[in-house]
């Protein structure tokens, strides 16, 4: 099961350095979205990153920079996509965006995955409600993009959504709601996940 990683809303001391330590302990992806921050502090926040690393990060905006850094992957809000009808996606890159609506996947069928959320009550955002049930499960087909459940997700949930047939998690407030806890946190996730990917594994 896969399992990402999303900034911390603000900008905070020592961000980077935190984000290396994630890839050296393993993490695939890093999704960098902040709210209310300009190109510079983009920049900065991706500078303070190892190089072999950006490859893995995802950018939400100022989609240009990109090209500076060798980043790989794009990911495009649902009010993006939704502003532009029939997004065409060039080959060179990987593309994900995202979906609060399950009747809506049949409109990203381009994009490689995509979040779909809050599935649980939210961490970094209180009031921001779960919408589906306890007992839901995601029937899907093979040709769909990946599905990746986020909101309200720390490590006692990661079992559920397993149990949902998603295809990964991923985690923000869990994370960095104690920035200090971060490391920590991130590599007991990581152990439930390749637990249920090998399990999964297992069972095939």
């Amino acid at each position: 099961m896969e399992l990402i990683v999303i900034a911390k809303p603000t900008v905070f001391k020592e961000e980077s350095n935190l984000i290396n330590q994630l890839f050296e302990a393993g993490l695939q992806v890093f999704h960098l979205r902040k709210e209310n921050v300009d190109e510079a502090a983009y920049r900065e926040i991706i500078e303070g990153i190892s190089s072999e690393y950006h490859p893995r990060i995802a950018l939400h905006h100022f989609h240009s920079l990109a090209n500076d850094y060798n980043i790989q992957r794009i990911h495009h809000t649902e009010n993006f996509r939704k502003e532009r009808d029939n997004v065409e996606l060039p080959e060179n890159k990987i593309f994900s965006t995202s979906i609060h609506h399950l009747a809506d996947i049949e409109q990203i069928k381009q994009y490689q995955y995509s979040f779909f959320g809050p599935v649980f009550n939210s961490f970094s955002k209180p009031g921001y409600q779960g919408v589906i049930p306890a007992d839901f499960r995601l029937e899907k087909q093979q040709a769909i993009p990946k599905i990746i459940a986020l909101g309200g997700i720390g490590l006692a949930e990661i079992g559920q959504v397993k149990t949902m047939n998603f295809d990964g998690v991923a985690l923000l407030g869990s994370i960095w709601n104690d920035p200090s806890q971060a490391l920590t946190t991130f590599k007991k996730a990581q152990a439930k996940c390749q637990t249920y990917a090998q399990n999964l594994t297992i069972q095939q």
